[in-house]
């Protein structure tokens, strides 16, 4: 059953252009499945089951062994299993087996060399610093690109998933374009977990992510570490090279300003030891792919109903659009620096400071201008009074306040 962002992966890839069996063949699923997912209008909810005993489970390290020595065939490790005392059918055997086989078909040292702009490779690295006379931890956020072996390396002060995608867009804004695709290991961030046949639980708002920029996501092979030995080698790259190097910063800009440095100098256009070539110079034909330029956030709205006094509720506050929106659902677009704007399809209709704290009130008073009852009357619509502060327009008040505001207009 496909679960989770691999719902967005799928529809993804239908907009690229591919059809169902490629789209069948890339991930690993049955052709049928596909068709199912795509006439969906939406993931569903993944309720992992809870875990059953398996009478598999006491051979499957014999079963893992045998594999990578290359016996790929399920009935002879089936004979084998069975003089060890499995007492099941075959049929448990071949799941087992199916999610395994692709990551034992290539030896182990078997170098894969990705075309141009094909792949790349994603990692964190870990590195120890004294901050403010303690030790702390920083990230730096690797990026390779397999073909030209171009690097990105970014310091930030944590792995949360934002963190990954800013990181993702100044990575494509610094090599000037995407590949078709991005490979990663389980980081947490970007995959949740796997189901019961092995395949990847994609971080859903990350799925989102990567088809709102036109990039595919790809899953490190279990039991292949070296299928991302790309990027883990540029990890222990900027630990020997560039690390050593840095004696002394003053906050994480400053170190920034001294990773771009080094990649520009050093990193990027020294000759390559695997392609003979400086990475700078084999960009020029890894025929980068253009990215979304409108940010991902920007993209990401989130829908809410105008309620009868003109409000609309976010993040535990609320904030005014027009009355003639009362009883329509409008999206909301938090810019998180502070703004946050209103839509109704495409078409702006409010912007409000964002609330600092909880159970505030946001309200513009134009939002009522026009407004009248049948008779001639007021509506019974909130009726903000401007504080003493420069503020002509737009008032603040906790909501305890904007209710007895409201009591006093209705008694008048």
């Amino acid at each position: 059953m496909i679960k989770n962002g691999e719902f967005y992966v799928i529809q993804h890839m239908r907009q690229k252009g591919m059809n169902k069996t490629q789209i069948a063949e890339e991930l690993g699923r049955d052709r049928k499945t596909i068709d199912k997912w795509l006439r969906e209008e939406g993931p569903k909810s993944y309720q992992r089951q809870k875990p059953k005993s398996s009478i598999l489970a006491p051979y499957q390290d014999y079963i893992h062994s045998r594999m990578e020595e290359g016996c790929l065939n399920a009935a002879v490790l089936f004979d084998e299993i069975k003089a060890k005392g499995y007492p099941g059918q075959i049929r448990l055997l071949r799941t087992f087996m199916e999610p395994l086989r692709p990551a034992v078909l290539a030896k182990a040292t078997e170098r894969f060399e990705t075309p141009a702009g094909k792949q790349a490779q994603v990692d964190w690295g870990h590195f120890k610093v004294e901050w403010n006379g303690e030790a702390k931890r920083l990230y730096a956020f690797v990026m390779v690109l397999g073909y030209s072996r171009m690097m990105y390396l970014e310091y930030t002060e944590d792995e949360k998933l934002d963190t990954l995608m800013g990181c993702h867009v100044r990575a494509m804004q610094y090599f000037g374009g995407r590949t078709e695709t991005v490979l990663y290991d389980n980081m947490k961030t970007v995959v949740t977990g796997a189901d019961e046949q092995g395949h990847p639980l994609w971080n859903e708002r990350f799925a989102r992510f990567a088809a709102h920029h036109g990039f595919l996501l790809r899953r490190c092979a279990p039991y292949r570490p070296r299928t991302k030995g790309k990027v883990e080698n540029g990890v222990g790259y900027v630990r020997k090279n560039f690390w050593p190097r840095v004696r002394t910063f003053t906050g994480l800009a400053d170190l920034n300003s001294k990773a771009r440095l080094w990649l520009d100098t050093v990193a990027n256009v020294r000759i390559h030891g695997t392609t003979h070539e400086a990475p700078q110079q084999r960009l020029l034909h890894e025929g980068l792919k253009t990215f979304n330029l409108v940010p991902f956030d920007q993209a990401e709205r989130y829908p809410r109903k105008v309620a009868a006094d003109a409000l609309i509720s976010y993040g535990a506050n609320r904030y005014s659009v027009p009355w003639r929106y009362v009883g329509q659902v409008v999206e909301v677009q938090d810019e998180r620096n502070g703004r946050i704007r209103i839509f109704v399809q495409d078409k702006l209709i409010a912007e409000h400071d964002k609330a600092a704290g909880h159970r505030e009130v946001i309200f513009d008073k134009k939002h009522t201008e026009g407004i009248r009852a049948a008779g001639g009357k007021p509506a019974q619509l909130p009726m903000p009074r401007l504080m003493q502060q420069a503020l002509p327009d737009v008032v603040q008040r906790n909501l305890s306040v904007y209710e007895q505001f409201l009591d006093e207009a209705v008694m008048q």
